[in-house]
């Protein structure tokens, strides 16, 4: 039975900790994390005003290999980082045990992060690699899931469904608009660039994974 959890992870222990204390301003999500021959390559969007600081701080964490700016729309960037292999992180074990990463966000500090594990087993490896590499977390909750499928259908995160259902109750989505981006952003209590971040990666999933997806 698959387990779903949420941790409370410093950044120094899971992804880009030297960036974010030099750029806590900025905002990050993550996309998706690709592995390849255990090579761990994380995509993520982030979101801000000063993208000239937070770009210096990233050439120069001793984390990153390399970086790449895939996509420019002005307030929010996504990013293509290769991981220099020696670096350990909760990121490498995360892809070691086969779990999932299904939300993934940085307050400048710390990073918040839901995981789907296959089993009890995965946990426990987390668990024995965060031990042995004296990586630190706050396991927030943990629950079994007997119908994963239905958690973040259509790979939509709790986060983008909630900006994306509060944005059609309160007429967002209307021809003119009942509501603002700066409206909708109050009402989620989260920055504009970050409700905006949501509402396009809830678009872009629910079109991948229904019209594309049937294509």
């Amino acid at each position: 039975m698959s387990v779903l959890t949420a941790f409370t992870v410093p950044g120094d222990d899971f992804l880009l900790g030297w960036t974010l204390e030099r750029a806590p301003e900025m905002q990050i999500e993550i996309e998706r994390v690709a592995v390849e021959d255990e090579s761990v390559t994380p995509y993520f969007w982030v979101a801000g005003e000063d993208f000239e600081r937070f770009e210096a701080a990233l050439a120069d964490d001793p984390t990153v290999d390399r970086s790449v700016e895939l996509e420019d729309h002005g307030d929010q960037r996504l990013y293509q980082v290769a991981w220099k292999r020696d670096a350990k992180s909760l990121v490498y074990a995360v892809s070691e045990v086969d779990a999932t990463i299904l939300q993934a966000e940085s307050d400048g500090t710390d990073w918040s992060v839901e995981l789907l594990f296959p089993d009890d087993e995965a946990v426990s490896a987390l668990q024995d690699y965060a031990a042995a590499h004296d990586l630190s977390f706050e396991l927030r909750w943990l629950h079994d899931s007997a119908h994963p499928e239905a958690f973040g259908q259509y790979e939509v995160t709790d986060e983008q469904r909630e900006a994306l259902v509060t944005a059609y109750r309160l007429g967002y989505f209307e021809v003119p608009g009942e509501v603002s981006l700066g409206e909708l952003a109050d009402e989620l209590d989260i920055s504009k660039n970050a409700a905006s971040a949501r509402l396009h990666r809830g678009y872009a999933n629910l079109v991948e994974n229904t019209l594309v997806h049937d294509e």
